[in-house]
């Protein structure tokens, strides 16, 4: 009687595992598809003030089989909701290389006069292509703003931890200090993959020892300061003391 309770036991066992492994392949599986990670992406040429144009790789993942061999990735601009004008900038195909799970889709933005008093946006929209079928997913559209004025950096999420939440104010000031217009500085435990590596390559060493120089030259504005400890300026935090973070 106990042998045939461990057979039955076993036999069933034996149709669940193949039961998970019939049901394995479903999904995604042979339905490559594509969308950017995060959905809002912004450049100024006031980190670059030397440069005249630019190119801005604006981050995409895969969804799907990786394969071994290049794909290009189709994207347009949605014309009614972008602000900026064709002299502006240009759309070039993106593409997810052999064996990876991440591209790019890359825009070359231009710096006309226009930029030093506004700040534009180009909605992005991937659409369909011989590789990618599959569309319908987390961002498969973003809003890209570029400027030639001092904006919140990029990559401000990564610096956040660093310097505490941004204001214009708090980021001039940093900048001032340094003598130099970026940090271009990811993490490489970031959730969100450096956009760029070859721009992005400031180690995490140089970053704690910028801090510490940033946290010394704001003790010393908060001492000699006749109105009191510096604040932000604008944004969420305005009107409250700059904190420099704790290091990590």
């Amino acid at each position: 009687m106990k042998k045939s309770i461990i057979y039955s036991l076993i036999i069933f066992l034996f149709v669940l595992l193949a039961g998970c492994e019939k049901d394995e392949p479903m999904g995604y599986k042979g339905r490559p598809g594509v969308y950017f990670n995060g959905n809002e992406f912004s450049y100024s040429f006031a980190e670059n003030p030397w440069k005249d144009i630019d190119t801005v790789l604006l981050p995409i993942l895969l969804t799907g089989d990786l394969e071994d061999y290049d794909r290009k990735v189709k994207a347009i601009v949605v014309s009614d909701s972008t602000t900026a004008t064709g002299d502006m900038y240009e759309l070039l195909e993106g593409t997810i290389k052999a064996g990876e799970e991440t591209g790019y889709v890359p825009v070359v933005v231009n710096s006309v006069e226009e930029l030093e008093k506004s700040v534009v946006r180009v909605r992005v929209q991937i659409v369909e292509n011989e590789y990618f079928k599959e569309l319908d997913l987390v961002y498969p559209a973003c809003n890209f703003t570029f400027t030639a004025q001092i904006i919140k950096p990029y990559n401000w999420s990564q610096l956040e931890y660093f310097f505490g939440p941004y204001s214009t104010g708090w980021w001039k000031f940093i900048m001032e200090k340094l003598g130099r217009t970026s940090l271009p500085y990811w993490d490489m435990w970031s959730p969100i993959p450096n956009p760029d590596e070859s721009k992005y390559n400031m180690s995490y060493y140089e970053m704690s020892n910028i801090q510490q120089m940033i946290r010394l030259e704001l003790a010393d504005y908060n001492k000699h300061s006749t109105t009191g400890p510096m604040k932000h300026d604008d944004g969420e935090y305005a009107g409250k003391e700059i904190v420099v973070p704790a290091p990590w």
